[in-house]
C-alpha cells in the first residue's frame, strides 16, 4: 500500500496526538506564567526565607534535564505523598514547575522595566500597593515581556515531546506508535516534525513581529 494511504488512516490518531500536545503546553505555559509570577513577585520579598527558597527552586529546576524532573513527579512523588498522579497530571506538574524557574526570570525583568515613577504616583494618590501593581505595572510588564513570553511558549511545545515518557497521549508518542505500525520512522517522524512546525513556526513568526514592534516604539 501506497505510504500516503496507509498514512491517512492514522490522520486522526495523530491530530488527537497534536490536540493533546496543544492543551498540555496551553496549560504549563498558563501554570509556568502563574509560579513565575509569584516567584518574581517574592524575590522582591524581605523575607529570606521566601527570597532563599524561590532561589533554590529556581537553580535546581534550571539546572537539570526536564526529563528527570517529569520522571520524578511521575514515579517519585506519589511515593512521598501516597497520591498516585497520571501521565497527564504529571505533565502539567512537572511542565508548569520547568516553565516557571525560566518565566520568574522573565516576569522579574518585565517588572523592572515598568518606570519606578509610575508606583511611586500611584502610592501619592494612596492606591493600595497590591491594587496599584496588578493595575498600573503589571499589564505595561506583560506588553513589555510578549516576544520574550511567546519564544517560552516554543519552547514549552517542544518540550512537551518528553510528555511521551510519562504515557500522555501527545503528538510525539502517538507519532511513535503509527512509526512502530508501519514500520516507516523516518518518515512518520518527519510528519510529526512538520506537524510541530505548524505551531511553533507561526509562534516564532508572532515574537519576531513583537520584537520589532518594541524597538520601532522606543526608537
Amino acid at each position: 500500500m501506497n505510504f500516503h494511504m496507509e498514512l491517512l488512516q492514522y490522520w486522526p490518531f495523530l491530530l488527537r496526538g497534536l490536540g493533546w500536545t496543544v492543551l498540555m503546553s496551553l496549560g504549563a505555559m498558563v501554570g509556568g506564567s502563574i509560579v513565575g509570577l509569584l516567584c518574581a513577585v517574592g524575590r522582591s520579598s524581605r523575607n529570606r526565607l521566601l527570597r532563599g527558597t524561590i532561589a533554590v527552586y529556581s537553580n535546581v529546576f534550571r539546572s537539570t534535564p526536564p526529563l528527570v524532573q517529569l520522571l520524578l513527579i511521575f514515579y517519585a512523588l506519589p511515593v512521598l505523598t501516597g497520591y498516585s498522579f497520571n501521565g497527564v497530571q504529571s505533565g502539567l506538574i512537572g511542565l508548569s514547575l520547568y516553565a516557571g524557574a525560566y518565566l520568574a526570570e522573565v516576569f522579574r525583568a518585565g517588572i523592572g522595566s515598568v518606570a519606578r515613577g509610575q508606583l511611586e504616583a500611584a502610592e501619592a494618590l494612596a492606591m493600595p500597593a497590591m491594587l496599584a501593581f496588578f493595575r498600573i505595572v503589571l499589564p505595561q510588564a506583560i506588553r513589555n515581556m510578549l516576544p520574550a513570553l511567546t519564544s517560552s511558549a516554543i519552547v514549552l511545545v517542544k518540550d512537551s515531546a518528553l510528555l511521551s515518557f510519562v504515557s500522555v497521549s501527545d503528538l510525539m508518542r502517538n507519532g511513535q506508535v503509527v512509526a512502530s505500525v508501519m514500520h516507516s520512522s523516518m518518515e512518520v517522524l518527519t510528519v510529526v516534525a512538520v506537524l510541530y512546525l505548524l505551531i511553533t513556526a507561526p509562534l516564532a513568526i508572532l515574537s519576531h513581529y513583537l520584537a520589532v514592534a518594541q524597538t520601532h516604539e522606543r526608537s
